[in-house]
């Protein structure tokens, strides 16, 4: 549970459908507006949301407002709808940044069919969910440093408003009466944040990742950014091999089966074994040579490349 869920939920209650459904093409149109031969034309986010409506939720969940303070004006959304796929991008300018997406979102709704469970009947058939492809949050107008270095795949720091998005998505699966939100993570530091609130459906990739974080992060005393540069770099080892990392399915899940599956015995325990049998290493001598070199650029004081 975030600390927005609470006051989210409250004003989700207040958001009727008519409200999240309003969209500027509500209003009277011409035609020939309209691309008839293009099924995906004009519709709406997920099938359900306006743009208007949109606009509105961000606003009463403050995440516009967060942009503002952060510098930013003249904030626009836009979506698009490629088959299942719907994508919903955030552009803004600011006093010496042009025009530049801040936020981007694809996500789809989608069916999670896991495998029989002997000892979790309560998995038995399907899940409808709410899957998250990408999700960027960028802040053009920040700037990396020794307390906030570079992540894997940042062009930018982010907007520190992940938890408020988060806690969004969860309003969104519970308005279109999905079971849970599902999302797989691109990088190590992906991963470890989801998990506080976003758990592995699978314990055996949830014990590989808890090992990698008592490795780097406990052993080693490595902060997160350090830590996922190791894996990035390929400097972890697993069972004596260069660790490639591959990320898993993570659910949220809203009630019912799947969230009784999470907090089962037998999850628990299955994590805990793969804890156990996890043979990751790290060759500290190459990763602290590699961060002597790469630490400026991490940090931004100065703007040579990351390699």
């Amino acid at each position: 549970m975030t600390r927005y869920a609470r006051r989210y939920r409250h004003i989700a209650r207040k958001l009727s459908r008519l409200d999240l459904m309003a969209g500027s093409m509500d209003e009277t149109f011409l035609l020939e507006e309209l691309d008839l031969m293009n099924r995906d034309a004009d519709r709406r986010f997920l099938d359900f949301y306006g743009d208007r409506g949109l606009r509105l939720a961000l606003e009463k969940y403050g995440i516009w407002q967060a942009l503002e303070r952060r510098g930013y004006r003249d904030i626009e959304l836009s979506t698009h709808a490629d088959d299942d796929r719907h994508s919903l991008v955030v552009w803004a300018e600011a006093e010496g940044c042009p025009r530049t997406h801040l936020v981007e979102l694809v996500v789809r709704r989608d069916r999670l069919v896991p495998q029989a469970e002997p000892e979790c009947s309560s998995l038995d058939g399907a899940f409808d969910v709410l899957t998250v492809d990408w999700l960027t949050l960028r802040h053009p107008l920040g700037h990396f440093s020794p307390e906030r270095p570079r992540l894997p795949g940042q062009d930018a720091p982010g907007l520190g408003i992940g938890e408020r998005v988060v806690e969004t998505l969860y309003r969104v699966v519970d308005r279109l009466g999905l079971d849970a939100m599902m999302t797989v993570a691109e990088h190590f530091h992906n991963a470890v944040i989801y998990r506080r609130e976003i758990e592995f459906f699978d314990p055996h990739y949830a014990g590989r990742c808890l090992a990698l974080e008592q490795l780097l992060m406990q052993r080693e005393r490595l902060s997160l950014t350090a830590a996922s540069w190791a894996v990035e770099w390929g400097l972890v080892r697993d069972a004596g091999a260069p660790l490639a990392w591959r990320g898993e399915a993570q659910v949220w899940a809203r009630e019912g089966g799947l969230r009784d599956w999470i907090g089962s015995k037998t999850y628990a325990a299955r994590t805990r074994d793969s804890v156990d049998k996890s043979r990751f290493s790290l060759d500290r001598e190459a990763f602290d040579e590699r961060w002597r070199q790469q630490a400026p650029s991490l940090e931004g004081l100065e703007s040579s490349p990351v390699a």
